[in-house]
């Protein structure tokens, strides 16, 4: 992850994006770990497992403090240096680092490298890793067979000359979350079935989300919830869901949505989670569509002061 012109971007291989909308989502470190999600870009030379994309949420504003110089260096490369290590974020946001030595300079693109540790294999998860040395990233890590001992990478100056290359050209194009943005057709009906937390005041009640008549706000003091019926009762097709934050004052933060598609309730499933940015947009972005007869919002935890407000939430 990197910061340009006030945009986060991550780099990662192009494997791991969510099918044809290429959407991904991103957890950093170090512990506690923060979540966030965005849109990613392919358009690389042909055969090259790798893709840029622009992280949407407050976990890039948070954890995104590497520049594009970081990644651009081209003292410590491969050929010049022979160990090192691979880095792993774990589940949570801890870090572990796996010892490796080069073994092939390959070509000008890649490079191969060997766990030099027993038992040290490549697992599921692994991808996307950047092999370190002297405190420098030297390569990305590509989809290597799980109990593999020997990993493929991608050098550091190829991915330093693609991203350079691409954010000359295609970068600005691309913007944080619009904050205007035409409604997609088919946002289904919701009827508030439950909340947590009481509103303020009886003119801003969790009520007015769902006839759209008005915002809610409400008091932060614990993680809460609202849980909306979709469509007619019957099970309907969710595959997107949007929470927006107008105005000033605290907002939601982390965020997270579920789905349940049982007729008697009780068996939420997750849906999406990430983090609202910071003018007051979260969007999962369209996904495979799933059945569901509630969609659970649960507010984990807020950014500002004072009450919190939701303006919307649309579920399509």
């Amino acid at each position: 992850m990197f910061k340009n012109t006030g945009i986060c971007w991550v780099l990662m291989p192009r494997h791991l994006l969510d099918g044809d909308r290429n959407a991904f989502e991103a957890e950093t470190s170090p512990a506690p770990s923060v979540f966030g999600n965005g849109s990613a870009f392919t358009d690389f030379w042909d055969g090259m497992d790798f893709a840029i994309g622009s992280l949407r949420q407050v976990a890039g504003d948070t954890a995104c403090t590497a520049s594009l110089g970081d990644v651009s260096q081209t003292r410590v490369v491969a050929g010049r240096v022979q160990r090192g290590f691979l880095r792993y974020v774990e589940v949570g946001g801890n870090i572990a680092d796996y010892p490796m030595a080069i073994v092939d300079t390959g070509d000008h693109k890649t490079f191969d490298a060997e766990f030099t540790r027993a038992g040290d294999a490549a697992f599921q998860g692994m991808s996307g890793g950047f092999f370190f040395a002297q405190g420098q990233p030297v390569g990305m890590v590509t989809k290597s067979p799980d109990g593999a001992r020997r990993m493929t990478f991608i050098r550091i100056e190829e991915i330093a000359f693609a991203t350079r290359q691409w954010l000359a050209g295609r970068a600005r194009n691309v913007v944080l979350v619009p904050k205007t943005q035409a409604a997609d057709l088919g946002q289904l009906p919701l009827r508030l079935l439950s909340y947590d937390t009481p509103s303020v005041s009886p003119e801003t009640s969790a009520e007015g989300l769902a006839n759209t008549t008005g915002a809610y706000h409400f008091d932060f003091t614990r993680p809460t919830t609202l849980t909306f019926g979709v469509g007619d009762g019957g099970a309907v097709g969710v595959s997107r869901v949007r929470v927006i934050s107008e105005g000033e004052g605290a907002k939601p933060l982390g965020i997270r949505v579920l789905i349940d598609a049982s007729a008697a309730g009780g068996n939420p499933q997750r849906f999406a989670r990430g983090e609202m940015t910071p003018d007051g947009e979260f969007d999962t972005a369209r996904r495979a569509e799933r059945f569901a007869r509630r969609v659970i919002i649960a507010v984990d935890s807020v950014q500002g002061s004072g009450p919190v407000r939701i303006d919307r939430v649309e579920v399509y």
